[in-house]
């Protein structure tokens, strides 16, 4: 299980309320680690390189399980989806649960829009891409 802590703010699940943080616990079927690295080479004259590194970015590219598109877990997730796509904080421990923490990481969505994929016309699943923040 993967542990996602955040503040509703759009979409809400029913019995949800509006701005009063939570914690769900979503499977995740991938989430490969991509580090991506900022970096500028220059070439002197003479031939030597110089390299200045900036940062680097480390992101997950998340697809979740098989879910029912009639299930209260569906209505969690797109909650989720829709009440930080616009690049609010949220908590992700990705192979923590909410009794037992593993590496909490504050995270903001990078992928632009969130994508529903239909399964056999019976199940859906999302795909997003988050980053440390």
């Amino acid at each position: 299980m993967s542990v996602f802590s955040y503040t509703p703010t759009r979409r809400l699940a029913p019995g949800t309320v509006i701005d009063v943080a939570l914690t769900r616990q979503f499977r995740l079927l991938s989430f490969p680690l991509d580090d991506k690295a900022f970096t500028q080479r220059n070439t002197a004259l003479g031939g030597a390189i110089e390299s200045l590194f900036f940062r680097s970015e480390l992101s997950y590219r998340c697809l979740t399980e098989l879910i029912d598109p009639l299930s209260q877990l569906e209505n969690h997730i797109i909650e989720f989806l829709a009440s930080v796509q616009n690049g609010e904080v949220f908590t992700f421990d990705r192979r923590g649960t909410i009794a037992v923490p593993d590496n909490p990481l504050t995270c903001i969505i990078t992928s632009k829009a969130f994508a529903e994929v239909e399964r056999g016309k019976v199940f859906h699943q999302y795909r997003f891409t988050l980053r440390e923040n």
